[in-house]
């Protein structure tokens, strides 16, 4: 007797209920018009991975503030004139039959824009970003909070903080890109509080019963000589 294929087989998160086990991650493309808007192009791209017979796509990472962009290409989620784009990204998904998830981000150094915010100012190419206030910190982690907000109003099922890759969250974590002294910096504890500050405001805007991913990167995929890492 033939035995199912896990990967095939139904599976629930947090009320949302997936047909199979196959996501499509975000991945960056660019596709976005200037102005941060949900183009046509979007629209058709997401059309066809939806349609792929996956269960859910993760649409790649939103800038949730306007210093956190990586490129004058990227989707943004930090103002309620973005909702009515998303809502029709969302809505093209859905008409595929597969789930949506929405990724929220700030790039920190890797941001495209001349004048940068970072955990530590850190020459980044040819760039040194200026060393985030505490005020920014917060405004920061209010952006991630709102912009979780925005994708819940659009009518994704579920939204994704994107804690990899070497961006904002992660250049708190990592000592190799954190030099603060404050409440921030140093130990472990004080390096992992962004990270948690901004999950626990994501969590209390979309509500308990909304799915929340985080994603995690836990290295920096680089050799180093003395062997350290996050």
């Amino acid at each position: 007797m033939n035995t199912p294929s896990l990967l095939f087989s139904p599976y629930g998160i947090k009320g949302v209920s997936l047909k199979n086990r196959i996501i499509m991650a975000p991945m960056f493309v660019g596709y976005a018009d200037p102005d941060g808007t949900v183009s046509s192009l979007v629209l058709d791209h997401y059309r066809e991975m939806a349609g792929s017979g996956v269960s859910m796509v993760v649409v790649e990472n939103a800038s949730v503030d306007p210093s956190g962009s990586g490129s004058p290409f990227i989707l943004r989620v930090d103002h309620d004139r973005y909702i009515s784009g998303l809502a029709q990204l969302a809505k093209t998904i859905h008409d595929q039959g597969a789930l949506a998830f929405l990724q929220i981000n700030h790039a920190g150094r890797y941001a495209y824009l001349r004048e940068r915010l970072a955990t530590s100012p850190l020459k980044t190419g040819k760039i040194v970003p200026r060393e985030m206030t505490h005020e920014e910190i917060q405004r920061i982690v209010d952006g991630f909070a709102e912009g979780a907000r925005r994708v819940k109003e659009a009518g994704f099922d579920g939204v994704e903080i994107h804690g990899g890759t070497g961006y904002l969250i992660v250049q708190f974590l990592s000592p190799r890109t954190n030099h603060r002294t404050d409440a921030y910096g140093g130990a472990l504890e004080n390096r992992m509080r962004f990270a948690l500050q901004v999950t626990d405001a994501v969590l209390e805007a979309v509500g308990k019963d909304y799915p929340v991913g985080y994603r995690f990167g836990d290295g920096h995929c680089i050799p180093f000589r003395d062997g350290r890492d996050l």
